[in-house]
């Protein structure tokens, strides 16, 4: 075990052996760890104390040599941490915690009423002080840089304080003769201490040493008045007369030297608030945080180590999220555990907090400090107030504090105080702290705040339009405070006038404000704090005016390299005014609010019409390599001329999109926000570029809404521009879509004009996917004239254009044509150059679908082996590919193979996957035909009641759809279900289901359902 010894010379000893370093640099090193013990000390500040700013080329390398000579003694005491070196300390190693520990347990037995024993443990303490905190210690550089000084100077005050508290106790004995001589000694050391010079007075006095005390005031007068130019304090002044004029009150054994009532706890919490709502659990938990070592009766076990340092909590959130209400409720709940008070300050956290000087001024003066005795410098003013503090159970909060920075002298040291911080930006400096992210309310504590401001009856009333307000004011606490004392002020008003008037984002923060209270005030303070190109970020952020933008946004804005950006923006989050948001930031509608009104300021358009094209050219560079990356599917045709913004390098876009489809999935919702925000900016171009691209990406994963969405919207835009070309496009890209939801006359309305576009325009390339499509949807209404004329013209122009992946697209129209017809032979080889044409290309879309295809004809003319092998591949390419309606095809057939094979509780398990996923993706005619091959297979089965209910769906589906083949098969199989059902009401013996002849149906060579619909 070690020993450290600093409260005197340096003393090292290991294992009982001493090993004080004798060099001089290593004990300048050693010194400025152990002052520092278990924190980390930064390698700056011992290049400080050894070189102050003079430090040679080998500083570093010459430290590194002192710290491995070190632990060549202490072994791995001294720990390597990131920026710097760290000295660990057990309990009872080091005689400084010793001391504060042992100080500590006698303040305990004194305020328990043991003034015995509190004096003998205030002696053990005092004991441990061998001379000057490390008096044989000089640090070559300079020690005030490194913190050294004032470290010392804490221990000093520290001392004292425990001499102080030693003296009131053996004063309350009556031990005053006794204390004379270490009194006489104590202020020969420190002639300007006040309330030492008392005690000498008081203990002289009490001694019949009258005339001794009062020369003790006067030569103290003689120095202060020498030394500072002023006169001694009221309370020694008083001291002084009281002695003169013969007091008798001045002979009893009142610990209190001075007159006067004895000092109150400083009670500074401000009121709890009355309306304090939706926070009980996190403020009892923070309560019992700072609580949980805060006295002798906080339920650490005897013997146990108590902790070393003061509990820290530090409440982070945005501009009027509640936190100083949460505060206030905290201090109240914790403070009968701190019964020497609660000290409390606003550091106006803004562009113009409060100095660290003044608030320990305050601090100091609760205290009970006299003004005078309180010194000038932070260093100093920091170490008498933890000496002040020592000993004593303290709930200090310091509120609205702008960082960690300034935090430090304002913290005590003593492990029976707590700390509660609030701050705007998360406080990661502080060491130890328990960190709490505050958000928004939820909607119910929302409308519970409201409920406060204009009572219960008026919410039920108006229930919907108060969620309405809460919504509207983004459930930020500070916004529906406002709210409801605007209501509250117009109790003629209904909720829901509020709640019109809030709906307008431009005059949303001029509504809430009252008073002094203003969202918008308040977001301006967060605002001041950021330098100037943060500010910027901001109010380009206004213009993009999206509410979630991707982690790359603030690079596209600035056009800056992407890490730099980046910090940027992580900057605004410590800021609280944007919010980190799985891989994206996203902002608070009134903090967007707020960006919006600032972008209008002074900042010309153009910049911030720039700064969008930039966002969306950032994705459409993304959409454009996904695109790229994913086979298959959807063919945009024409990526568009819109200009692209780029800072990847190919590293970046490999990690970035090395999931293509998973990259769209987490940005889906972003990239349909771009569209719309291009759309509404009059960019008429990018907007149809990235809506065209994204198409591919909307029909794989059937997310057929937003696929209308952003294809109509940039059809509109490209309507009011006079674009013909992105018409033409998006005219296709909207033909598709109905093609899937089996809509084919709105399919073919489309298809027409998109034709006639790219016919005028020359489009050689739309004019074959245009002419694909159309003539898959005469495929599906049967029309084959008409369905092999189109597809026989799009052949033709893609092997004119050399286009191979057209070429397998329209090889595969043309064998679902000539299957549907009811020629197989056409139809496989037709299948066959498809599928070896995608396997080239490795478009998995592709062989998925046209393996579906295959598979059909294959059983037709009864290769069920081949046929099963066949689905089963598609089947594991579309759930690798995420492709959902492609699995419940394969599925539905896989069923079919089963039911046709007998295997009937094989196949009703398909037939059911296969109704659950086609109805999932909205897929109603693969549903219609699932249901129809489970309720065969249920009446196979003999299950009467469940296939009846799969043919009556059936049916309903087939009216829907015009499918009147599927319609007759259905019929079929329900006559036959309610044939079996009268026979077996007539003789329930006669047909065991055991005895039911095979139900299957013939191989369904016209059935409709074989692939996507668009390829």
């Amino acid at each position: 075990m070690a020993s450290f010894s600093i409260l005197g010379p340096l003393d090292v000893t290991v294992a009982g052996r001493p090993v004080t370093p004798r060099s001089s640099k290593q004990r300048a090193v050693l010194a400025v760890l152990l002052v520092n013990a278990n924190r980390v000390t930064p390698l700056d500040r011992l290049l400080g104390a050894l070189w102050r700013d003079d430090a040679p080329d080998t500083a570093v390398g010459q430290v590194q040599t002192l710290i491995w000579r070190l632990r060549g003694v202490l072994g791995d005491a001294i720990g390597t941490r990131p920026g710097g070196y760290q000295l660990t300390v057990a309990p009872g190693e080091l005689d400084a915690e010793v001391f504060a520990s042992t100080a500590a347990e006698a303040a305990e037995l004194a305020r328990a009423g043991r003034l015995a024993d509190a004096a003998a443990r205030y002696g053990d303490a005092l004991a441990r002080w061998r001379g000057p905190v490390l008096a044989d210690v000089r640090l070559p550089g300079d020690p005030h840089a490194t913190g050294f000084h004032a470290a010392v100077a804490e221990l000093t005050e520290q001392r004292l304080a425990v001499e102080r508290d030693r003296v009131d106790v053996e004063f309350a004995l009556g031990r005053h003769a006794e204390l004379i001589p270490a009194l006489h000694r104590t202020v020969e050391d420190e002639p300007l201490r006040e309330e030492l010079r008392e005690r000498l007075m008081l203990a002289l006095h009490r001694s019949g040493r009258r005339a001794e005390a009062l020369e003790v005031y006067r030569q103290g007068r003689q120095v202060m008045v020498a030394e500072l130019g002023l006169e001694p304090g009221p309370a020694l002044q008083h001291l002084h007369a009281r002695i003169l004029a013969g007091d008798p009150l001045l002979d009893g054994v009142d610990p209190a030297p001075a007159a006067g009532p004895a000092p109150v706890p400083a009670a500074q919490l401000p009121m709890a608030a009355a309306d304090f709502v939706g926070r009980h659990d996190l403020a009892a938990a923070l309560a019992r945080h700072l609580t949980a070592a805060s006295g002798p009766d906080d339920g650490t076990p005897t013997g146990a180590p108590r902790p070393a340092a003061p509990r820290i909590v530090a409440v982070s959130g945005a501009a009027g999220s509640g936190k100083t209400t949460l505060a206030v409720q905290v201090g109240h709940l914790a403070r009968a555990h701190f019964p020497d008070g609660q000290l409390f300050v606003d550091l106006h956290g803004g562009a113009e907090p409060l100095d660290p000087v003044t608030v320990l001024g305050r601090f100091l003066h609760a205290l009970g400090e006299e003004p005078r005795a309180v010194p000038a410098e932070l260093d100093e003013r920091a170490a008498l107030f933890r000496a002040r503090t020592a000993g004593r159970r303290l709930l200090v909060v310091l509120d609205n504090a702008a960082d960690g920075t300034r935090l430090p002298p304002l913290l005590p040291a003593d492990p029976g105080c707590a700390v509660l911080v609030t701050a705007r930006r998360r406080l990661t400096t502080l060491p130890g702290a328990y960190h709490v992210d505050l958000g928004v309310f939820t909607a119910e504590a929302a409308v519970d705040l409201l409920r406060h401001a204009i009572g219960a009856q008026r919410v039920e009333a108006e229930h919907a339009d108060c969620l309405r307000v809460a919504e509207r004011c983004g459930h930020l606490p500070l916004a529906i405070r406002i709210a409801g004392a605007r209501l509250a002020a117009r109790p003629h008003w209904p909720v829901g006038r509020l709640a019109d008037q809030l709906a307008d984002e431009r005059a949303r923060l001029d509504v809430l404000r009252t008073g002094d209270l203003a969202v918008r005030s308040s977001l301006a303070t967060s605002y001041q704090e950021l330098d100037p190109v943060e500010r910027r970020l901001l109010r380009l952020l206004g213009v993009v005016d999206l509410p979630r933008v991707p982690g790359w946004a603030g690079a596209a804005l600035l056009d800056l390299p992407l890490a730099e950006a980046e910090e940027l923006m992580e900057r605004l989050v410590e800021a609280r005014l944007v919010d980190a948001d799985r891989g994206a930031y996203r902002l608070h509608d009134l903090v967007r609010a707020y960006a919006g009104e600032l972008r209008a300021d002074d900042r010309p358009a153009d910049e911030g019409t720039a700064a969008l094209g930039r966002l969306l050219g950032g994705w459409l560079t993304l959409a454009d390599e996904a695109y790229r990356r994913t086979n298959g599917g959807f063919r945009r045709g024409a990526g568009g001329a819109a200009a692209r913004w780029s800072r990847w390098t190919a590293a970046d876009l490999d990690a970035l999109l090395a999931d293509a489809v998973g990259w769209f999935e987490a940005s889906r919702g972003m990239l349909t926000g771009a569209v719309r925000r291009a759309v509404a900016a009059g960019l008429h171009e990018p907007a149809w570029n990235l809506a065209n691209t994204l198409s591919r990406f909307f029909e794989l994963r059937e997310h057929l809404d937003d696929w209308g969405a952003t294809a109509r919207a940039a059809l509109d835009a490209c309507g009011a521009a006079g674009d013909d070309l992105g018409r033409a496009w998006l005219l296709r890209s909207l033909g598709e879509l109905h093609l899937n939801v089996d809509r084919l006359d709105d399919a073919l309305a489309c298809f027409d004009p998109a034709l006639a576009l790219f016919e005028r325009l020359g489009e050689r390339q739309g004019q074959a996917l245009v002419l694909r499509a159309a003539g898959t949807a005469h495929r599906l209404r049967h029309a084959d004239a008409e369905a092999m004329a189109a597809l026989s013209r799009a052949k033709a122009i893609t092997v004119e254009l050399r286009d191979r992946p057209g070429q397998a697209q329209v090889l595969f129209g043309l064998g679902a044509a000539h299957r549907v017809a009811g020629r197989p032979g056409p139809a496989e080889a037709a299948f066959r150059q498809a599928l070896a044409i995608f396997r080239e290309l490795d478009d998995r879309f592709g062989v998925a679908y046209t393996s579906t295809s295959l598979a059909l004809v294959l059983g037709g003319r009864g290769a069920d082996a081949d046929a099963a092998r066949l689905l089963r591949g598609a089947l594991d390419l579309c759930r690798e590919l995420g492709y959902r309606r492609g699995a419940a095809i394969c599925r539905g057939h896989l069923g079919d193979l089963h039911l046709r094979a007998g295997e009937h509780e094989r196949a009703v398990a398909e037939l059911t996957e296969a109704v659950t996923g086609s109805r999932e993706v909205g897929d109603g005619i693969g549903e219609l035909i699932a249901l129809r091959r489970l309720g065969a297979a249920l009446l196979a089965l003999g299950r009467l009641p469940a296939a009846r209910s799969a043919l009556r769906s059936c049916l309903a589906l087939c009216r829907r759809y015009g499918e009147d083949a599927e319609r007759d098969r259905a019929l079929r199989l329900l006559g036959e279900a309610r044939a079996r059902a009268l026979t077996a009401a007539a003789d329930p013996a006669a047909l065991p289901p055991a005895a039911l002849p095979p139900v299957g149906v013939p191989p369904e060579v016209a059935s409709p359902q074989a692939g996507p619909r668009g390829v």
